[in-house]
């Protein structure tokens, strides 16, 4: 996410982060536990401008976890989704080792 976020400025990155702890409760350590609460805050802020924020923010996702996700396909939610899978099952490959 905050690759994603950087393309906006450092200011910018803190305002969501700032807003999230803020309204939501949830620190940008814990985003992967509730991503609605995420996306909410992104479209809060973003308003408007939440497609731009929301492509960045999945395009950073898919390169990192080598998401299988369609190269237009830039549902944030998804993205989180797949993520957890992955974590999940990262998770419990280290728990069976």
């Amino acid at each position: 996410m905050d690759r994603g976020l950087d393309a906006f400025g450092t200011n910018m990155k803190q305002a969501v982060y700032w807003r999230l702890m803020s309204e939501e409760a949830l620190p940008s350590d814990k985003i992967l536990s509730n991503p609605e609460a995420f996306v909410r805050t992104l479209k809060q802020i973003f308003g408007n401008g939440y497609p731009l924020a929301e492509r960045s923010i999945a395009n950073e996702m898919r390169k990192t976890f080598q998401l299988n996700m369609a190269p237009s396909s830039n549902d944030l939610l998804e993205a989180f989704d797949l993520v957890s899978k992955d974590v999940t099952v990262v998770s419990e490959c280290l728990v069976s080792i």
